[in-house]
């Protein structure tokens, strides 16, 4: 019978210097407990990564600093409840990507226009065709 490590796929060793080049990725949580969720934000962010939303970041890291990463968040969230894919983007696909951000008014002013003092304007949304840099 073949033995399964519950590691495989994600955490298979390699000799040092010999992680792959840079590619982006997506790093997306479900976290119930506000402190992990707080704390694997940070943990995105010493990494190089973007938030693109809330619970989701973009970003280049190789290989080996994915798997450290993975450690990172799996030793973090612990026995906790929680749902984390990490998952590789072909630059093909970033280059086709198209973006739309749309916020509404920011806390300022709302409060402002509570307390009577500013008119309210329209959300206003923004279609971005994002160019990423050719690795030569």
């Amino acid at each position: 019978m073949r033995r399964h490590s519950k590691f495989a796929g994600i955490l298979q060793p390699r000799q040092v210097g010999a992680g792959a080049p840079e590619v982006s990725v997506i790093v997306l949580y479900d976290v119930e407990e506000d402190r992990i969720r707080t704390k694997l934000s940070d943990l995105c962010l010493d990494y190089g990564l973007t938030r693109i939303q809330f619970s989701a970041f973009l970003g280049k890291i190789n290989r080996n600093r994915r798997q450290e990463l993975c450690l990172r968040i799996e030793s973090l969230i612990g026995s906790k409840s929680a749902r984390v894919r990490i998952v590789p983007v072909m630059e093909d696909a970033l280059r086709e990507m198209w973006v739309l951000d749309q916020y509404r008014v920011d806390a300022d002013e709302l409060k402002a226009a509570a307390d009577g003092k500013a008119k309210r304007q329209p959300v206003g949304s923004m279609l971005k065709i994002i160019e990423i840099e050719k690795d030569e």
